[in-house]
């Protein structure tokens, strides 16, 4: 009962009531275990029991004070006391009345109970929360503990006098010093003498100054090496503001000295092949340049260009990708001069640097035996083998320039030059070659400028039965006028986005401009037979890759095209070419299926231009294959050329396949290829590529 007074237990049920009124008017406001009569003034007058008070129910409480009330118990009176005086009066409820004698309130046995049993839960609460905090130091203390003995960096604890007081594991195996021995000693135990007096008179200048100090520090080990480490010293004050401890924490620096030389390395080299990167080629070079100039010679700056490595990447992932180029790095060093420099710049692009080769001949010399060492079979791991070949486009100091930009610019224009002629060799830089490159430069940046701009345009050319002189279909064929006015060949332009990367964009530009305009014809669609028109739509081959860094592959970028624009892939007709089906097959099977679930159909274009794998062919969802305007042009003087159409109308009509002719001039034409068994056709017979404003005009007239 000790330090609960009688204030902390008294009874919230006591309820005060005015003198004058009768129990019938408060009886409905609960039960209540006495009630506390209260005059007009406010003052406390006595107490009545509800069972008195039910005796009487219309009698005023004033009427039912029988006694005068009973003295009210002091506030500070114990409990053990109150009880007593409970009992001396043979009552159950008592009013307590505070310093001044004014009334508090009202206690009961009961009341007095509860505070007790209130206290008690107070005070196991109390003490489960002590516990509870001194549990979580016990584990504080002890993830402190597990921290100071496995952390991998020193500590060393001093007394204020710098005696030695505390060390961890680390701190033993940094030193050689075991704890034993280290306990009592002062920090001079490590001392190396490679710091002078001045260097610790600045040291303690800062920890009396700022509490704190770190820096680079040699110390000796028990063996005698001397060791670098970086060392942090922190003073530890008492509540009085005394320094109690110094703390040292500390790391061996020589690991970080390590760190330091391969940061510096791969400044300087590729991570993936250990070449020199960029940086470093270029020093070289500006060397090589001044060394050339002041001995009267020459030197060449080689591009080299690693042929097929996107397909490898492609179909048999990034690792075999980087394991190619690293046995690539190994045979580019084993092929060139000790004098000689081969550098990487990322991706597949090694560069070579040609000391003493400021002429064609040794630099040539030098070129032959480096793409011959490439073109070779490079094995990727058990049995799987890639052949490659390079091609390279070399310039030469000082003909083709006199800074290390201007001859990497010139050797990177000579290999866009090689690559234009698509097969395995060498060009030399030439001034033409530099024209026409900064040409296409600027046609670059005008195409992706006209593809911000919506400046790329379709016309679309009519696809017609032949039997029945029918529109069945329309293709859709992009079209670009430069700002100066000058129109761009679809091939060229095509072409272009493909060896710069903008493939992707463009072909997604020209679907979703295809799909808006096939959307806003609406009824036209209809034919009389209740067919509908197909829209051919171009694919080119490079589209058709895995998606990498979390991009959407074509098939689901074709598909919410077409659902944004409300169109169904019932109504597409997708043409890729025939050297596409040779490229990424994996990838183009899993796309096409994807699409032909939707409805959309497969046509080859220029069939007959490259050499198509039949097997590839009945793999895929493949509905049509077009002939080649190539093969429709002499149908009908030359007879090899009619064949070939019989043949491949009759191996078409095997693998359940339509037939459509491109390039149809002439009703000849068009009449022998209908006798051949050719099902479709589309050229300027039928009509030229218009725009589809115009062509609704003779939709109108054909559905």
């Amino acid at each position: 009962m000790e330090g609960l007074a009688l204030s902390d237990c008294l009874d919230a049920g006591a309820l005060r009531v005015d003198a004058f009124a009768c129990y019938d008017e408060i009886a409905r406001q609960g039960d209540h275990p006495v009630f506390v009569v209260i005059d007009e003034t406010g003052q406390y007058q006595g107490l009545v029991t509800p069972r008195a008070a039910a005796l009487f129910p219309k009698r005023i409480f004033a009427d039912l004070l029988v006694q005068r009330p009973e003295p009210a118990l002091a506030h500070d009176l114990s409990l053990r006391e109150a009880l007593q005086e409970m009992d001396r009066r043979a009552v159950d409820f008592l009013p307590v009345a505070d310093t001044g004698g004014d009334f508090l309130g009202v206690v009961s046995r009961l009341s007095i109970a509860d505070g007790l049993l209130r206290r008690e839960a107070q005070q196991r609460d109390e003490l489960e929360r002590l516990l509870a905090d001194y549990r979580e130091e016990l584990e504080q203390r002890r993830i402190s503990t597990a921290v100071f003995e496995a952390t991998s960096e020193g500590i060393m604890v001093t007394d204020a006098q710098q005696r030695i007081v505390q060390v961890n594991p680390a701190f033993e195996r940094t030193t050689g010093w075991s704890r034993q021995e280290a306990l009592g000693e002062t920090p001079a135990l490590l001392h190396s003498g490679a710091q002078d007096a001045g260097f610790y008179a600045g040291m303690w200048k800062a920890l009396n100054k700022t509490d704190a100090w770190e820096g680079e520090i040699w110390n000796r080990r028990k063996n005698g090496e001397v060791y670098p480490e970086w060392l942090h010293i922190n003073v530890i004050r008492g509540d009085d503001g005394e320094i109690h401890y110094y703390v040292g924490v500390f790391s061996d620096a020589t690991k970080h000295e390590e760190m330091r030389q391969r940061l510096h390395y791969f400044a300087y080299h590729d991570a993936l092949t250990g070449l020199p990167n960029r940086q470093l080629f270029m020093d070289r070079l500006e060397q090589a340049m001044r060394d050339a100039r002041r001995e009267g010679k020459g030197l060449a700056v080689a591009f080299v260009d690693l042929n097929g490595f996107k397909e490898v990447n492609d179909t048999r992932g990034h690792a075999a990708g980087d394991e190619l180029l690293k046995q690539v790095a190994d045979t580019l060093q084993g092929a060139v001069r000790e004098v000689d420099t081969v550098a990487r710049f990322g991706g597949d692009e090694f560069v070579l640097l040609l000391p003493d080769c400021g002429d064609g001949e040794s630099a040539s010399v030098v070129m032959e035996r480096v793409l011959s060492a490439l073109n070779r079979p490079f094995s990727l791991g058990g049995h799987d083998e890639v052949r490659t070949s390079g091609t390279a486009g070399i310039s030469r100091f000082p003909a083709d320039g006199d800074t290390g930009e201007s001859l990497l610019m010139a050797a990177d224009n000579a290999l866009y030059e090689a690559k234009a002629e698509q097969r395995a060799g060498y060009r030399f830089f030439s001034a033409s070659g530099y024209d026409q490159f900064v040409e296409r430069v600027q046609m670059l940046d005008d195409l992706q400028a006209a593809l911000e701009n919506g400046d790329i345009t379709l016309e679309w050319q009519p696809q017609v039965a032949l039997a029945t002189g029918r529109l069945v279909g329309l293709e859709a064929l992009a079209r670009w006028v430069r700002g100066d006015g000058s129109r761009v060949r679809p091939d060229l332009f095509v072409r272009l986005a493909e060896q710069s990367g903008l493939i992707d964009d463009l072909g997604t530009y020209i679907f979703d401009l295809a799909m808006r305009e096939v959307a806003g014809l609406s009824g036209e669609l209809l034919l009389a037979d209740g067919g509908d028109l197909r829209f051919a739509v171009n694919v080119s081959p490079l589209q058709v890759h895995p998606p990498a860094n979390g991009d959407q592959d074509l098939a689901s970028v074709l598909q919410r095209i077409a659902a944004s624009h409300q169109v169904g892939l019932d109504r597409i007709e997708l043409e890729v070419t025939e050297t596409a089906l040779s490229r990424c097959p994996e990838e183009m099977y899993r796309v096409l299926e994807c699409l032909g679930a939707e409805g959309a159909r497969v046509a080859i274009d220029d069939f007959g231009t490259g050499c198509s794998n039949l097997a590839v062919m009945r793999r895929l969802p493949i509905h049509k294959v077009k002939l080649d305007r190539s093969m429709v042009t002499n149908l009908v003087e030359g007879a090899v050329d009619r064949d070939i159409v019989t043949a491949v109308v009759g191996m078409a009509r095997s693998m359940k396949i339509t037939v459509l002719a491109e390039g149809v001039e002439t009703q000849e034409q068009a009449d022998m290829l209908r006798d051949l068994g050719c099902d479709y056709a589309q050229g300027y017979l039928f009509g030229r590529p218009q725009p589809m404003s115009m062509l609704r005009e003779t939709l109108r007239g054909t559905v």
